[in-house]
């Protein structure tokens, strides 16, 4: 009896620790097979490799003179065009703007049209005209969001404001405290109230034989002041020149201008006689793109002639101006 009592008992023991290992099996092919899915899953495309979020430096505006937005690459990382959602919130109403939108033009740094399936680089520029879809009046502020539609992120927030700035029609190197003119000739700082106006004031400066003279304007533009954003870009910039000279013998008259980096020269003025007033008007916003392009902006006016001295060389500047657009 006793021995059957001790192979009873030993039987019991075996078949509960039969059990506790049965148990331990199953939990630990659950939790293995949970780490192998959970690794698939993760490994295609999950959360362990999240898509690529682009570094790139955008600057945008409105074009008031278009009722246009422009957004500009200026550095950072290039991005397919198929990936950019542009979003445009005013008033709580919103828009958005793909680059195969019929109202999306998308060029190039030398102004040619880019297809949607090419990709945002620096210097490109992106144009939309909203009015199609939303409509932006004087003073709203246009909620501005740059979407990277294949990583689902934000690439750029901010806001815009449409409005007309009141400044002057024309800029002079008098508008502002810090515009400068000055003689070559005389080596002498001229009023710059003469060239303020178109009038029978101007100012004067004389040809030597065989020599090269020339009246040089800084405008001092405090785009602070005027209320234009830093991060403008000009659409339209005319330099205007009312001038004269004195005797035919001076040969040309040439305007040039600096923005900072440059000199750029243009075309000689042309005259019809001496004593005639000539305007000239020259589109230079191919050189003062930008505000830093403005602020540096300068004007020279030189002329050179070849008879004798006292033949009474001499030129007049009677206006220096600037109109800008944006």
């Amino acid at each position: 009896m006793r021995d059957n009592k001790n192979h009873i008992g030993l039987a019991q023991e075996c078949q509960a620790v039969s059990e506790v290992v049965g148990y331990v099996l199953m939990i630990s092919i659950v939790v293995l097979a949970l780490s192998a899915v959970a690794l698939t899953v993760f490994s295609e495309g999950g959360e362990m490799d999240p898509t690529h979020t682009p570094h790139t430096n955008l600057r945008e505006n409105i074009n008031t003179s278009e009722d246009t937005v422009q957004i500009f690459h200026s550095g950072g990382e290039k991005i397919d065009l198929k990936y950019i959602k542009i979003i445009l919130e005013v008033d709580g109403e919103q828009a958005e703007f793909n680059m195969s939108d019929p109202a999306v033009t998308v060029f190039d740094p030398k102004g040619n049209n880019l297809p949607s399936d090419e990709v945002f680089t620096l210097g490109d520029y992106i144009v939309i005209d909203p009015r199609s879809k939303i409509n932006i009046t004087r003073g709203d502020a246009v909620n501005f969001y740059f979407v990277h539609t294949e990583s689902r992120q934000v690439i750029q927030k901010t806001t815009l404001w449409k409005e007309v700035r009141d400044f002057p029609d024309w800029i002079t190197p008098h508008t502002f405290p810090d515009g400068t003119a000055y003689d070559s000739y005389t080596e002498n700082w001229l009023d710059t109230e003469l060239v303020n106006e178109i009038d029978e004031e101007s100012t004067s400066s004389f040809i030597p034989q065989d020599g090269v003279i020339y009246e040089n304007f800084t405008f001092g533009i405090d785009t602070g002041e005027m209320g234009i954003p830093e991060s403008t870009s000009f659409t339209k910039v005319i330099l205007k020149i009312v001038s004269t000279r004195h005797d035919n013998s001076a040969k040309k008259m040439i305007p040039e201008i600096y923005n900072g980096s440059q000199w750029t020269s243009f075309a000689p003025i042309s005259f019809h006689g001496s004593n005639d007033y000539v305007v000239t008007e020259l589109d230079i916003t191919e050189y003062v793109k930008n505000t830093t392009e403005l602020k540096n902006l300068e004007v020279r006016i030189s002329a050179d002639g070849h008879a004798s001295d006292n033949s009474g060389k001499t030129f007049w500047v009677d206006f220096v101006g600037i109109h800008l657009e944006y």
